[in-house]
């Protein structure tokens, strides 16, 4: 039952995020939106900021999912595995209304989302690096590379990824392009 609310809370904070802007977000427009009392919503998610890195940590793990379902559907071609990693990434990413909606805001008031994607690395940076590097694991990629190598290269990968997400200055198969080309340059220089 606490699994259900906490995503019915995250969901009518998403809703009203991608609506009105999380400027406009108020504890008790959630808590409302949910039918639960304000008071109910401090108890289950804590303040408006810890309500963004949840909404924002459960974004980053939808991601993080569609990212490592590519990378296993390729388990004996790294560089095929990455490509459709990044390309359903990006589509994933094009069609978030969340993400469009954090990116595109205009707040007056200067509150956003935004710095939990671009400032705060262990919001959405760390645990990326962490999830593709255990997937990394997963798949015995690391057998070809050393340890230090892992980590530059999914730090690259995230790296990378995250740039053509917030600030996407051309088609997504530049970014497949480069994604691929760093994992070549990974895997030979394991």
């Amino acid at each position: 039952m606490r699994v259900l609310l906490h995503d019915r809370l995250l969901d009518a904070a998403r809703d009203i995020t991608t609506a009105e802007g999380w400027s406009a977000l108020t504890m008790g427009a959630v808590a409302s939106r949910a039918g639960i009392s304000r008071q109910h919503l401090y108890n289950e998610i804590g303040t408006k900021d810890e309500l963004g890195n949840a909404l924002i940590n459960r974004e980053t793990d939808e991601f993080l999912a569609v990212t490592c379902e590519q990378l296993r559907a390729h388990p004996t071609d790294p560089v095929a595995g990455v490509g459709a990693a990044v390309q359903h990434a990006l589509d994933h990413g094009a069609h978030n209304v969340l993400l469009k909606a954090v990116l595109h805001a205009g707040d007056p008031r200067g509150e956003s989302l935004l710095p939990l994607l671009t400032a705060r690395p262990e919001a959405v940076l760390t645990r990326a690096k962490q999830a593709l590097a255990a997937e990394m694991l997963a798949l015995q990629l690391d057998r070809d590379l050393s340890t230090a190598a892992l980590d530059v290269f999914v730090d690259g990968l995230a790296r990378l990824v995250l740039s053509h997400l917030t600030q996407p200055t051309g088609p997504a198969e530049l970014a497949i392009t480069q994604a691929q080309w760093l994992t070549r340059a990974a895997m030979s220089e394991g």
